[in-house]
């Protein structure tokens, strides 16, 4: 398995970020190309999956209104896949709990919080992060490079596949969480349904849909017809060139970032593809991302926009 330290010009680049950071832009720089692959065939109109039975469409579609359950048979087949996982999951699970609690208390309660702790409590739970995110970064580095013969088995279950197959297509392309998308599908937006239709053929049985068509059909709306039938028979309009994947995902970093009230500027984030470039490849800067530093910049803006998630940013003062 490949360690952190061996990525030099990844690890110059973090020496001054906190571990949160580290770990996030670790992951969201590594991980472009890994699902660039997948997304290509998805609009090639092929089975990222391969052709792994479904299952019943009842059970597909609840999905759509169930993340819960998408994420923990997600989790769970993570474990299985590798467990040592298991830790990781609770400790990132509860790390978002505490993060999502200190939203409630003010800085200065914190600070003192913080300032009634023993010098020996405050080293402890550094050395705890530490050991925990040094750990989370090496599986990542290891997924990354190395090919598990698990895999197969992992993404047979009707979680993951739905994970494989809409949740994850649909929060890189669109932005957004299949749920959301098929709310406002529900409440009449064509944009949404065609969206959804065209990533995931099955939702023609969800039952409000049913009614969408058969309404349609009633009516002979022709627009809506011609919208239906194209969306069936094609495959998700957006871009799907890896330079665009790296901007969203640079993106989605500087929203990280601004969250956790360290934003990273764009030069920061660009240097940081440029590191791990380096680190994983024979260039000397990403090859991707040969652009003037206000195209840059800009494409972060656009990128921002881009996601539609909730992160929960710091008030402004």
């Amino acid at each position: 398995m490949a360690d952190i330290e061996k990525m030099t010009h990844f690890k110059e680049w973090a020496k001054d970020k906190t571990f949160l950071i580290r770990t996030a832009a670790l992951q969201l720089a590594l991980y472009p190309k890994d699902f660039h692959d997948p997304l290509k065939k998805l609009k090639a109109g092929e089975r990222i999956e391969g052709h792994i039975p479904l299952p019943p469409i009842d059970e597909w579609l609840e999905f759509y209104k169930n993340h819960g359950k998408v994420y923990l048979g997600l989790t769970n087949s993570l474990i299985q896949l590798d467990n040592r996982l298991s830790g990781i999951i609770d400790f990132y699970e509860g790390l978002m709990f505490s993060l999502a609690s200190l939203r409630h208390i003010t800085q200065l309660e914190l600070q003192e919080a913080v300032n009634e702790l023993k010098s020996e409590d405050k080293n402890r739970i550094f050395e705890s992060l530490k050991e925990n995110f040094k750990a989370i970064e090496n599986l990542i580095i290891g997924d990354h490079l190395e090919d598990s013969e698990k895999k197969q088995k992992f993404i047979s279950t009707p979680e993951v596949l739905f994970f494989v197959r809409v949740w994850a297509p649909c929060f890189l392309l669109y932005g957004d969480y299949p749920a959301y998308i098929l709310r406002k599908a529900r409440q009449g937006d064509e944009e949404a349904f065609e969206k959804l239709l065209r990533l995931d053929k099955l939702l023609i049985y969800e039952p409000k849909m049913k009614k969408i068509f058969k309404k349609a059909t009633e009516t002979k709306a022709r627009g809506r017809m011609s919208l239906i039938a194209k969306a069936f028979r094609s495959t998700p309009k957006a871009k799907i060139e890896i330079k665009h994947i790296k901007y969203f995902f640079a993106g989605l970093l500087s929203l990280i970032s601004i969250a956790m009230g360290q934003k990273l500027k764009a030069v920061d984030i660009h240097n940081l593809f440029d590191a791990v470039a380096r680190d994983t490849t024979d260039e000397l800067v990403d090859p991707d991302l040969i652009v003037s530093p206000e195209t840059f910049e800009k494409g972060i803006q656009r990128a921002r926009n881009f996601w539609k998630i909730s992160i929960p940013l710091p008030d402004k003062k």
